[in-house]
């Protein structure tokens, strides 16, 4: 049984708001579900959401300080969470992804399952699949409270997706009466391989390329369900507290290729949570529902700021929302497409 919506909105640039009492409750949220995630030419595949809990302002602030904190560590103890069975998709990584046809320096990764440390999945499947399916690593002697606080915000964000993920089910159903219901919900909810990632964007230095649009992260599409994303922290790092300054580059951030491949800046307010909708969930949905590219321009480096551009660091936090590997997504499970995934990445 529905109830009546009243609180949704739209920012300036057109990203759809949502209420989290809207979404809690249950509302009728057909209407702003097509226009987040829908086929006409101006749907963004993001959504946002506000009026959160208060508990996820300390949440947000206590995991993305830590992304500073873990960073500064020696190298020697950083390369302890380095694991390459994993492709490096399990603990820390940075420099072994390739950014516009380089070795990506820029930033640095932390990888892990936010629900469970040893997921539960067969020998064969841990084996094809280590970059799903290893179980976790944590820097616990050196950074104890690390592993807390990525688990704490990792599910209170799956929290709020499995409430993104129903409201997109109702939307589904509407297009495709004979889906299962409540699918998109149950498969974020029963996943043993939600990843999450908490980056760490080192500050930018004056000889690197100003040119590069996409110098933070390149265009790409998320291949999970659904994925969630807090606003990005920028900190100071002169100081060892890393107080949270404001973003320096209005033209840096999160952008967007709509329906119609025009590019949009999305801005994810400090008390609001992002959901992107992924290729998973396209195929789960029959494409009643759009993933979109989506890439991260960085701070220019003759940006003028109080702070020394040389001292700004970017950490933001991602939860991919991907089914088990034996999920269906469409016509095939969820293996099958990682299959395809891992092909064209390799």
């Amino acid at each position: 049984m529905f109830t009546k919506n009243t609180k949704s909105t739209k920012s300036s640039e057109g990203t759809i708001i949502l209420d989290y009492t809207d979404l809690f409750n249950n509302a009728d949220l057909y209407d702003e579900i097509e226009e987040a995630f829908g086929s006409k030419p101006y749907c963004l595949g993001i959504l946002l959401v506000k009026n959160l809990p208060e508990i996820y302002a300390e949440k947000r602030t206590r995991l993305l300080r830590l992304a500073s904190v873990f960073a500064s560590l020696p190298d020697e103890i950083k390369e302890k969470t380095v694991d390459e069975q994993s492709y490096y998709m399990f603990g820390w990584s940075c420099g072994k992804e390739m950014l516009n046809g380089k070795k990506d320096t820029l930033k640095g990764s932390y990888y892990g399952n936010p629900k469970y440390d040893v997921p539960d999945v067969t020998e064969e499947q841990l084996k094809e699949f280590p970059m799903y399916c290893h179980p976790n690593i944590w820097p616990s002697e050196y950074l104890p409270e690390f592993e807390e606080a990525f688990k704490d915000l990792g599910c209170f964000i799956i929290e709020v997706g499995k409430l993104v993920a129903r409201a997109c089910d109702s939307f589904v159903l509407t297009k495709l009466p004979k889906a299962e219901p409540n699918y998109l919900e149950r498969i974020i909810d029963e996943s043993q391989t939600t990843k999450a990632r908490l980056l760490h964007y080192f500050p930018i230095q004056t000889n690197q390329n100003d040119d590069i649009d996409d110098s933070w992260s390149g265009w790409h599409t998320d291949h999970s369900s659904l994925t969630g994303l807090t606003s990005p922290m920028f900190v100071d790092e002169r100081d060892l507290s890393y107080p949270e300054i404001e973003c320096p580059d209005n033209q840096a951030g999160l952008y967007i290729k709509n329906r119609s491949n025009t590019i949009i800046k999305v801005t994810i307010p400090k008390d609001c949570l992002a959901f992107q909708l992924g290729a998973a969930m396209q195929l789960a949905s029959d494409d009643n529902l759009h993933a979109t590219p989506h890439m991260v321009k960085a701070i220019s480096s003759v940006t003028k700021s109080d702070v020394p551009i040389n001292f700004i660091a970017r950490n933001t936090f991602g939860v991919f929302m991907q089914p088990s590997l034996n999920e269906k997504v469409g016509d095939i499970t969820f293996a099958e497409f990682g299959r395809k995934i891992t092909k064209r990445n390799h």
